[in-house]
């Protein structure tokens, strides 16, 4: 249990609101009602206090914080908000939340002309160049978020655009970067995964199955289930005898039939063609069942229903065309795309941050 969890911030947020009555013009305070406000789930306040503060007083800190409430929540949106002061009382108006993506680009991109010190406004830009599929653009800005400080997200991240841009070499030494900074704040094992895939992927046999071991294990030991996932390393690196000695220990019912195509295949290589037919027949039968079930279930709406039929018989037929396949001969293509890695970004946020740098204002 955190230290904070034990905070009654409801009572928190009443007295900091008191506050700001008598000292409105203090966008220090202003900023930690809004982190505050956010920890009880009240987001349209919060905005509406970044808002104020950045009106107030627009620095560095107020406008990226307001930026990047707007790229992690969007904005509230009422029928005559543009009517509303941002002191006006909000308790009784209802809201919508729609995307702000543009408006968090334009506050975060005019905020880095002034070169700012500090690496959260890079980390949230490139992971929305990223966003954009602007892989290019992402690494100049993840390159120089690094520079100042290097983190399990920004390396993960720049990584990801090396990848798609086929720089296996340089994606694989930032994915394992990444994975030496893994602390409480994320112990995320997908850099390593995807530096296990990037040697595999550049024929360094020896170096990514030593790497596939390790994520077993830490797998294993942390709960994290990506044993499917980690059994594609050894399928690229062709060694058929291990996919099948990992995916033959997984229980079907939890794990997609998606992984089907290269196990499937794996046992083909070995001759293993009853494995194949049994697993197959098993999951048809258990999804069809599954299918029935919610069909005469009176509870459940006609809309979710149809729904729930349509989805099954496709995965249904992705079964049966996987197995059609693999007696082909065709060898199925590992389809990996690298996880973006994402954490709180707020300047101030003595939860997940535990800094509040102060910047010049602007």
């Amino acid at each position: 249990m955190s230290k904070y969890d034990e905070i009654d911030f409801e009572k928190v947020a009443l007295h900091m609101q008191k506050q700001v009555e008598t000292d409105p013009n203090n966008v220090q305070l202003r900023n930690e009602l809004a982190i505050v406000f956010m920890e009880i789930n009240q987001y349209e306040e919060a905005f509406f206090q970044l808002q104020a503060a950045a009106e107030l007083k627009p620095s560095i800190q107020t406008l990226y914080n307001l930026g990047y409430f707007y790229f992690a929540e969007g904005k509230p949106i009422v029928e005559d908000m543009e009517l509303r002061s941002v002191e006006e009382d909000v308790e009784e108006m209802s809201y919508t939340w729609e995307i702000a993506d543009k408006e968090a680009f334009d506050i975060v991109e005019d905020i880095l002309k002034y070169k700012p010190r500090h690496s959260f406004p890079y980390n949230v830009m490139g992971e929305m160049y990223i966003k954009k599929e602007k892989y290019e653009e992402a690494i100049g800005i993840l390159e120089e978020a690094i520079t100042l400080t290097p983190s399990l997200e920004n390396l993960n991240n720049l990584g990801l655009c090396y990848y798609k841009k086929g720089r296996l070499s340089e994606a694989a030494e930032c994915f394992r970067k990444a994975h030496l900074l893994r602390s409480s704040n994320n112990d995320s094992l997908f850099p390593f995964l995807s530096h296990g895939i990037c040697l595999a992927y550049l024929g360094r046999k020896s170096e990514a199955k030593e790497a596939t071991k390790e994520l077993l294990t830490l797998s294993r030991k942390e709960g994290e289930d990506l044993e499917a996932d980690i059994a594609e390393i050894y399928y690229i690196l062709e060694d058929y005898e291990e996919v099948v000695n990992i995916y033959c220990k997984l229980d079907w019912e939890f794990y997609s039939e998606e992984f089907f195509p290269t196990y499937f295949h794996s046992l083909w290589k070995l001759s293993k063609t009853k494995q194949i037919e049994e697993l197959a027949s098993k999951t048809i039968q258990r999804k069809e069942k599954e299918m029935q079930e919610v069909l005469q279930d009176p509870d459940e709406e006609e809309e979710f229903k149809v729904e729930y039929k349509e989805v099954t018989k496709e995965e249904i037929a992705f079964i049966k065309n996987t197995v059609k396949e693999v007696y082909w001969g065709k060898a199925p293509l590992v389809k990996y795309e690298p996880t973006l890695e994402t954490r709180c970004y707020l300047y101030g946020c003595f939860r997940h941050t535990d800094t509040n740098p102060s910047y010049f204002s602007i």
